[in-house]
């Protein structure tokens, strides 16, 4: 089985146009997670056999953020499917294939 991930999580009470000062301190959590992940310019995508590793990463980079912010701003959308994992990788490569 297989979950993917697209989360994106960021403060929304920082001035300015970058907010990757604050974006890196999840990315960090992310990749320390051990899981595989890509990030694109608006989310990260994340695969796990487990849905609590998934949402556990949510919950670390919102209580992360909570430190530096008053507003924190989470969205995430989540795909199961009971196939195995490698889907992060086989859905691009599919896309592709068919361009």
């Amino acid at each position: 089985m297989s979950y993917i991930l697209s989360v994106s999580i960021f403060p929304v009470d920082k001035g300015g146009e970058s907010l990757s000062r604050y974006v890196s301190k999840v990315s960090k959590i992310i990749h320390s997670s051990g899981l595989e992940y890509v990030i694109t310019p608006m989310a990260t995508m994340i695969e796990s056999e487990n849905i609590d590793d998934l949402l556990n990463i949510v919950k670390m980079g919102i209580e992360a953020l909570k430190e530096d912010s008053n507003r924190v701003y989470a969205n995430m959308a989540i795909d199961y499917r009971k196939s195995g994992l490698g889907r992060l990788k086989q859905k691009v490569e599919s896309l592709k294939s068919k361009i």
